[in-house]
């Protein structure tokens, strides 16, 4: 079957959308497939945390096309879902539309800083989107929380590969809080640098290190730059105490199920996206409740090390429904359903 992955963000973009695209294109490959990744030269605040040369390591031979128009020849083409998007990508077989964006479901218009592009997709999906979505022959949703009209609907949740997510070295000697992810009002940055101020001004102990963005040292902040290789992220979810993920929108946030399946528990929102997931998260509701939650893990900590790694093996299985080995096969039958 030949399968094109469109995308309207470019690849170096190398957000959790990105790594599902090259993730999923590698799978159906391996299966005998011809795939085709298609996409646009745009990155969201011309931020490109993956450079190209080691995105076609990353691809390991799956041709990559990069321009502002495409003409595809496919047996079957999955979209990432954008108002319009199949403008840019011209193709006579049949469309899914995979929703991959939390901006279309938020309960208010996030700010300026989210981006102009993104908050005018809103709007348009606000005033088009039932209509938009008709185009495509099925949608592509992955988290239940999420809502379309449409007559055709797949839920199919986003994925870890617990072979490589998994305990692999020992917590750090100093109390460790992570945050993965990108420096944005979206995902609670602003909240993060706080906690991370507050934290450090009572307990000197205690290390607050970020993945994802610049590896300079920001206030009380460690950043360790953007991780590309699953085995080495993975080694880091395991050596911290706690993820914090105070994400204010999301999809499928995937941080939580990696963290999770190296053992390492979860503190973010009660939002719905997160509720829906059925997962042993701890929920933290402002600044102040976080700032509790964790001195609360950190004299825990303090008093009994061995408390926090007990837990590892119950969240460890929960991660386990959303292993890649059992979510990979239901998209590629989505595929082949749909062709």
């Amino acid at each position: 079957m030949r399968i094109a992955l469109c995308l309207h963000i470019s690849l170096t973009y190398g957000g959790g959308g990105e790594k599902w695209a090259w993730t999923v294109a590698k799978y159906l490959s391996r299966k005998g497939h011809q795939v085709e990744i298609f996409a646009l030269p745009y990155t969201p605040h011309g931020r490109r945390a993956v450079d190209f040369s080691e995105l076609v390591k990353i691809l390991d031979g799956i041709p990559y096309r990069e321009r502002w128009h495409h003409t595809i020849h496919s047996d079957i083409s999955y979209m990432f879902y954008n108002p319009l998007a199949y403008l840019f990508f011209r193709c006579k077989s049949k469309k899914i539309a995979g929703i991959h964006s939390n901006v279309y479901f938020m309960p208010r218009i996030p700010p300026l800083t989210y981006g102009l592009p993104a908050i005018l997709s809103r709007v348009m999906y606000k005033s088009m989107g039932i209509a938009d979505l008709s185009i495509y022959d099925a949608i592509h949703i992955m988290n239940k929380a999420i809502k379309v009209r449409h007559r055709k609907v797949y839920y199919i949740p986003n994925f870890v590969d617990t072979e490589v997510y998994k305990p692999l070295i020992n917590k750090r000697d100093k109390f460790t809080v992570l945050y993965v992810g990108r420096p944005s009002w979206q995902k609670g940055w602003d909240v993060f640098l706080t906690l991370a101020n507050v934290m450090r001004s009572k307990y000197n102990d205690a290390e607050f290190i970020w993945v994802g963005g610049t590896s300079d040292k920001l206030n009380d902040v460690k950043g360790l730059g953007y991780v590309t290789n699953d085995h080495e992220l993975a080694k880091l979810y395991s050596s911290a105490h706690v993820t914090v993920y105070p994400s204010r929108a999301d999809n499928f946030p995937l941080v939580m199920v990696e963290s999770l399946a190296c053992g390492t528990p979860v503190l973010t929102t009660r939002i719905p996206a997160h509720l829906s997931l059925d997962l042993p998260l701890l929920y933290a509701d402002n600044v102040y409740d976080f700032s509790q939650k964790i001195v609360n893990l950190y004299r825990e900590w303090k008093k009994d090390p061995s408390h926090l790694i007990s837990s590892s093996v119950r969240l460890r299985k929960a991660a386990e429904n959303y292993d890649s080995k059992n979510v990979l096969p239901i998209f590629e039958r989505m595929l082949k359903e749909s062709c």
